[in-house]
């Protein structure tokens, strides 16, 4: 038997390159995870083969740490084969075991087999290579152990280059004390498997084969270039990949900048950046004693365009009307979007003049037609302006003031530009503080409900009553819906305010019903967009069902034009209703686009005829033949025909002849609150004893 001795230098080598070997491995598993296909298909291969040629160096710088007291040669083509062993195994076990997403138990047992039958294998085949005079004699219950460790090593192994795939905070840390543990259970395995061999001298034979310097050379290139290629690989791929990373998070800085800045949809710059170019051009201006305006422009009758066309039609406008608006400017004017169609216009160093001239252009451009998806859509625009100092210090003072110029053109009829002048403040309230009362008004209790008379024609008596909405306001006293309506609309304070309505409309009937007046109706208007609402049903049966009232006294007008919008709805909508009992009535008939074969099909049953029609009926011949026309259609259709707005006797008879069933108007009443109905209802103020009445002055005759 041959006494053997170890080199602890190169046991810690052979340790250290098992560790390499091990770290190399699960950094690129790791990479798998974050790699195209084809990258992930050369991290497998690369992270397989490292760890077989690292296995195989161990194993051979552990032969050599093996001192025996004859020299000794190793088998070239076992020592070329056993490399293969290793390369190939744990190649194939890489593979299967990080492939996938998850990591199944007979994946891990197969891959686990492979890797430790290779490694066996490779070890043994190595053992094997010794030549020259010595035999072995093995001890097989560490062999037994040798294979156990190189099982519980490899699937140890194989499970960790899974699970430690996610490049996590703690990766580095975790995949090194892994790397650390694999390398302690190869070093394991091979040291027993080593233990395993008693070597014994039997003669002297021709030196064959390589020598133990040969081997250190061979074992020592191998080792050096593929562990040295493996790591130069991984630090410049992970040296690539922080430098990728940081230019992507400085696009990304970039980005979120620029969205903090600047409107995604156009590009403009949004209402932070605005207010800062407002600011420095304000210290700007007062430094040098220099004029500029500030403009607000709003796209008229936006809303329409997103309602017809669509919001994408809607977005394709704004966009379309920025590059026209920018094709105005110059290189010293900022242009901002504050939100939907609202935007605002930095002009600095300017007078009236420039500013009279540039909003004259920007309405041209914006008057032309835009074609957008095979559609032509026509828009305008209302701006206002107000300049620097002549009409304020303080942004604020300039703001407000720009507001109002473009609220006062809102209401002259859109389609145009105002510089502000100080007569504007005298015609209605700037708009954020009338817009500010008017969501207040629902919670002080500030609306109320008159009561417009209908009677019947021929014998007068009353029927019931149209519920119209006023807003008493504190300051301007009683306020009619032409004034705040629109308002209502444009915000969407029409949605709980018309809830409210009818509330109020079922309670006022209630109420009525108490005091015995149980035949009165009421009917009740209908907003477009409470209409379109998907609870409007609830929300009058829940009414109706809270004061327990029968739904034939209730009846429930909306325009033509809002019946017609979504016909298929409308018809759904319209026959629940009538399907409860509740009245449908068709307002303002004559002022829209009716198609009245569309209209037939509608379960109205009450058409109401519009007061401008009725207004010269007694002298326009045109309007006796339409209103004629109106209610022969109606009659046809099985509706009863309501007119409104009637001031004359003489436009009484003549809706009487033709056919009108129901009259309300002047004549008979104006619209009075509910603590004076009772008026209606007193002997000497009957229909019948009514003297006959002029024809009201214009200003009595607006709508109510």
């Amino acid at each position: 038997m041959l006494h053997v001795s170890w080199d602890p230098v190169l046991i810690g080598i052979s340790f250290v390159v098992a560790f390499i070997a091990s770290f190399i491995a699960l950094d690129s598993a790791g990479k798998v995870a974050i790699s195209s296909r084809r990258e992930s298909t050369f991290w497998r291969l690369s992270g397989g083969a490292t760890l077989g040629m690292g296995i195989w160096s161990m194993h051979f710088i552990g032969m050599l740490a093996m001192k025996m007291n004859m020299p000794i040669n190793y088998h070239l083509s076992l020592t070329a084969f056993s490399f293969f062993i290793a390369l190939i195994s744990a190649t194939v076990a890489i593979n299967i075991a990080i492939s996938g997403n998850t990591l199944s138990t007979k994946r891990l047992i197969i891959a686990t087999s492979i890797l430790s039958a290779g490694v066996v294998t490779m070890h043994y085949v190595g053992m094997y290579a010794i030549i020259e005079h010595v035999a072995i004699t093995w001890d097989r219950s560490l062999i037994l152990l040798s294979v156990i460790i190189a099982v519980a090593a490899s699937g140890v192994g194989l499970w960790l280059a899974f699970h430690l795939r996610q490049n996590n905070r703690r990766a580095l840390i975790n995949r090194l004390i892994a790397a650390f543990i694999m390398a302690v259970a190869i070093a394991s395995m091979h040291y027993t498997g080593m233990g395993a061999a008693t070597f014994t001298h039997f003669g002297h034979t021709a030196h064959d084969g390589l020598s133990t310097l040969e081997l250190s050379i061979w074992v020592c290139a191998v080792t050096l270039v593929i562990l040295g290629i493996m790591l130069v690989v991984s630090m410049v791929d992970s040296q690539l990949r922080t430098s990728r990373l940081a230019d992507n998070l400085h696009q990304l800085n970039c980005q979120l900048e620029h969205q903090v800045h600047f409107d995604a949809l156009t590009g403009l710059a949004n209402r932070t950046q605005i207010d800062t170019c407002l600011v420095a051009c304000l210290r700007h201006s007062k430094l040098h004693q220099q004029h500029f305006a500030l403009v607000f422009i709003d796209l008229d009758r936006f809303k329409v365009v997103n309602d017809t066309w669509g919001h994408h039609i809607g977005d394709q406008l704004l966009i379309a009307s920025t590059q026209r608006i920018f094709s105005c400017l110059d290189d010293s004017m900022t242009l901002a979007r504050l939100g939907g169609d609202e935007f605002i216009l930095l002009v600095p160093d300017c007078n009236l003049q420039v500013i009279s001239t540039l909003l004259t252009r920007i309405a041209n451009v914006i008057g032309e037609p835009f074609s957008l998806f095979g559609h032509t859509i026509r828009v305008s625009l209302s701006a206002g302006s107000s300049i620097y100092p002549e009409h304020g210090s303080t942004l604020h003072e300039l703001k407000v003031k720009a507001d109002m110029a473009m609220y006062h053109v809102k209401q002259t009829g859109r389609n145009g530009w105002a510089i502000y002048h100080p007569e504007m403040e005298a015609i209605a309230d700037t708009p954020p503080t009338f817009l500010q009362e008017l969501s207040q008004a629902l919670e002080r209790n500030q609306f109320e409900l008159w009561y417009q008379p209908k009677y019947t024609a021929g014998d007068h008596s009353l029927t019931g009553f149209e519920a119209l909405l006023r807003w008493h306001h504190p300051e301007r006293g009683m306020l009619l819906p032409a004034e705040f309506l629109p308002a209502l609309e444009d915000t969407g304070l029409i949605i709980p305010v018309g809830k409210w309505v009818i509330q109020q409309a079922c309670l006022q009937l209630y109420q009525w019903k108490l005091q015995g007046n149980t035949e009165w109706t009421l009917a009740v208007n209908l907003s477009p967009a409470q209409f379109e609402q998907h609870d409007i049903i609830d929300v009058v049966c829940n009414a109706l069902a809270q004061y327990q009232l029968p739904p034939a006294c209730l009846t429930l007008e909306l325009t033509e034009s809002t019946a017609l919008k979504n016909l298929k709805r409308s018809v759904e909508v319209l026959n629940a209703f009538s399907t409860l009992g509740i009245t449908v009535s068709i307002d303002d008939f004559g002022t829209g686009y009716s198609n009245i074969l569309m209209l037939k099909s509608l379960p109205a049953r009450e058409l109401k005829i519009d007061r401008i029609f009725v207004k010269d009926i007694s002298e326009n011949s045109k309007n006796t033949k339409i209103v004629s026309t109106i209610i022969d259609i109606a009659h046809s259709m099985n509706m009863r025909v309501v007119a409104e707005g009637i001031e004359t006797q003489e436009q009484e008879i003549l809706l009487t002849q033709m056919g009108c069933c129901m009259l309300q108007g002047f004549l008979f009443a104006k619209p009075l609150p509910a603590h004076k109905i009772h008026e209606l209802i007193q002997p000497e103020t009957s229909i019948k004893q009514m003297p006959v009445v002029q024809p009201l002055s214009h200003r009595q005759s607006i709508t109510l």
